[in-house]
């Protein structure tokens, strides 16, 4: 029993060192690309972008929807023409074609008016979502590159970790990087005099 166990013993202390050797070290970083995204100038420029397109459209919707309005006002005008008594035949029958023609007019305008404003709306959110996403797109980029430059293997989400040594993150560096072209922050360039 003695010999089987030191058999077995010097067995794996053989195997030991033959081994495939471990894992190789990941040099890690984190970085909150919440901070990043709202920190990147871009997203306040599209952010702006957004906003003036969005006022702009609610100012197309509200001039549309006062014409709507003043449509119906007409329309409500000329029903109470159509009810008063003792009136000419004739001329009731016109009234009530020409309440009919704008009557129909009235909700076909209101039709085109609510799908007007659904494409308006689709047509705001689909370019709300590009700019997201391409800005995005330069935050991984930057992340990537940032990672490559700096030899990280591994690059997580610090929102992922419940705890993380403080000199991991980059999201400063990060930051740095995608912010080093903000136009608020570039000097302007002074002209050259001229000779």
């Amino acid at each position: 029993m003695k010999t089987i166990l030191t058999t077995l013993f010097l067995s794996i202390a053989c195997l030991l060192p033959c081994r495939a050797p471990a894992a190789a070290e990941h040099n890690l970083a984190i970085v909150n690309t919440e901070i990043v995204f709202k920190g990147y100038w871009r997203t306040a420029v599209e952010d702006k972008r957004l906003k003036n397109a969005m006022e702009d459209m609610q100012k197309r919707v509200a001039m549309e929807d006062k014409s709507q309005t003043d449509r119906l006002a007409e329309l409500k005008k000329m029903q109470q023409i159509l009810q008063k008594p003792n009136q000419n035949q004739a001329a009731l029958a016109r009234h009530r074609q020409e309440f009919e023609t704008k009557r129909r007019a009235y909700e076909q305008n209101g039709t085109t008016l609510n799908n007007w404003k659904a494409a308006q709306q689709k047509d705001l959110s689909e370019k709300s979502r590009k700019a997201i996403e391409g800005i995005k797109d330069e935050i991984k980029a930057v992340i990537s590159a940032q990672a490559k430059k700096n030899g990280y293997t591994l690059v997580i989400e610090s929102k992922a970790l419940l705890y993380s040594s403080p000199d991991l993150d980059i999201t400063t560096q990060v930051l740095a990087q995608l912010n080093i072209n903000d136009p608020d922050k570039v000097a302007p360039k002074k002209p050259t005099p001229k000779k």
